[in-house]
């Protein structure tokens, strides 16, 4: 339970999903207590807070609980706008469906990375090598989609949005979880979108290798 006054975030930053979130909390200057809890590796510790064991869990200061990254993150768009804060999604019209597509490719990449993942630990005479080619190729037709968008800086209209939070944070859970995935030079527009992102004050207060 918080204290009444301060939000709580639930699981590791090597999750791309609680890191996305934890990233926009801090760009929003939203303080928060991490509880640094493995679904895997702590069980008997995350049973009492979340016996779905499903991360991120933000619990807000008055006891709510919320689930689901994309969820979370509607969440404090919402408490942002109410701040004068310029939400990283957009509340309405073309520039809103164009943020939520792209964060919608990279979300399709970072899951099909995290299926890789989980078929690779997997005892090894239960691996199916044609299910992990597949999740592959989705994974790297994303990553295309989204490359081909990223004609500047940003993929939205020359600001940062969570579009690039989300293609970041999956982008750097392949390359620190599974390197031997990243296609090291095919995407260098994305690339340099996460070499920037990696270095801004926001993502290295939440660091993957936790």
């Amino acid at each position: 339970m918080t204290d009444g006054t301060q939000y709580q975030l639930l699981g590791l930053y090597d999750s791309p999903f609680v890191r996305r979130v934890a990233v926009t909390m801090q760009i929003y200057g939203i303080p928060y207590e991490h509880v640094s809890l493995s679904v895997f590796r702590h069980m008997d510790a995350m049973r009492p807070l979340n016996p779905l064991f499903k991360v991120p869990m933000l619990t807000l200061p008055n006891g709510e609980k919320l689930y689901e990254s994309a969820y979370l993150l509607d969440y404090l768009d919402e408490l942002a706008g109410e701040r004068g804060i310029t939400p990283l999604t957009p509340g309405s019209g073309l520039e809103r469906r164009l943020v939520q597509q792209l964060m919608a490719l990279a979300m399709v990449a970072t899951e099909k990375a995290v299926a890789i993942e989980y078929e690779r630990k997997r005892p090894g005479e239960l691996q199916w090598p044609d299910w992990t080619s597949r999740l592959r190729g989705q994974m790297r037709q994303a990553l295309a989609m989204l490359e081909g968008r990223l004609a500047g800086d940003f993929l939205v209209g020359g600001r940062l949005t969570q579009a690039d939070i989300s293609s970041a944070v999956g982008i750097g859970f392949v390359r620190y979880v599974l390197p031997h995935e990243w296609p090291t030079s095919e995407y260098p527009a994305l690339e340099r979108l996460a070499d920037r992102l990696e270095a801004s004050e926001a993502f290295k207060a939440v660091p993957i290798e936790e």
